[in-house]
């Protein structure tokens, strides 16, 4: 069983694109190559095994194991001869593909992957499949999928990174930096430690040992100090300030901000406002 789909006309000069996708149940040793490609290609084991040789190293691949191709290097794969894969595959280029398989894991230092999510990259490589005609619609498609389908596998490589972490400092500097892009949103604790990975209480723990201030007073403080620099720089008002850091209403907004600067923002304002 197999299939593939090759689109036309990508262009190299956009963030990314889709140039083809296929899946197959290899015959037992089975060999493609040694050859080289000029756009990258990922490869998926859905069951079987098989090796893949790329820069005089060679890589044992079993099932929820993948692999990349680089552009311009000789490389072969070669199904398993007791055990032939079932694998899929996706290529691709453009001008940002290297960003994104970084957010991957890959690259030049790190040629394979493990991914957990087998139903769903499948199931993106199915998709790709149905959408082999021409035309604008079914290229928006196709490119839509390639990012999910490289999203579960960034997924899988940043749980790995988690998992590995050693220090409390990365959890901190990772906990700030959502912090810093999500302090508009209704954000609380709980969602930050759901985003680091850690339980609630022992964030605020590391909060604490690192930068002597929990997660809550680290926020309070962003949020303060932004709109301090708003009620400085711009008219607009309390409430429209409030809102654009994260308040539902000026009331608790002003109570926070006082709590935090001592003078009411409407003070504030006004003590800066009288400065030369």
């Amino acid at each position: 069983m197999g299939g593939s789909w090759f689109a036309h006309g990508a262009d190299e000069v956009r963030e990314l694109s889709f140039l083809f996708c296929g899946r197959q149940n290899c015959q037992p040793g089975e060999t493609v190559g040694p050859a080289v490609r000029e756009h990258y290609v990922m490869h998926y084991c859905l069951s079987g095994r098989g090796v893949y040789r790329a820069q005089g190293v060679k890589y044992e691949i079993g099932p929820g194991d993948g692999f990349l191709i680089l552009p311009g290097e000789l490389s072969s794969y070669q199904a398993d001869s007791q055990q032939p894969w079932n694998h899929i595959w996706v290529g691709f280029t453009g001008s940002r593909a290297a960003d994104y398989l970084k957010c991957c894991g890959l690259g030049k230092e790190r040629r394979t992957f493990q991914c957990a999510q087998s139903q769903q990259l499948e199931d993106c490589v199915q998709a790709m499949l149905g959408f082999d005609t021409a035309g604008a619609g079914n290229e928006l498609l196709l490119l839509g999928e390639l990012y999910v389908f490289l999203g579960w596998i960034a997924q899988s490589a940043q749980s790995s990174v988690r998992r590995s972490r050693e220090t409390a400092s990365e959890y901190v500097e990772l906990a700030m930096e959502y912090i810093r892009n999500h302090f508009q949103e209704d954000l609380t604790v709980a969602k930050l430690a759901r985003y680091v990975g850690l339980n609630r209480s022992y964030l605020t723990t590391v909060f604490q040992n690192t930068i002597n201030m929990s997660p809550q007073q680290y926020l309070m403080r962003f949020r303060m100090e932004w709109a301090a620099n708003m009620l400085s720089e711009n008219k607009l008002t309390v409430g429209e300030i409030a809102r654009s850091c994260g308040y539902p209403d000026s009331l608790t907004f002003s109570k926070a901000f006082k709590r935090t600067l001592g003078v009411t923002p409407t003070q504030y304002r006004r003590e800066h406002e009288e400065q030369p």
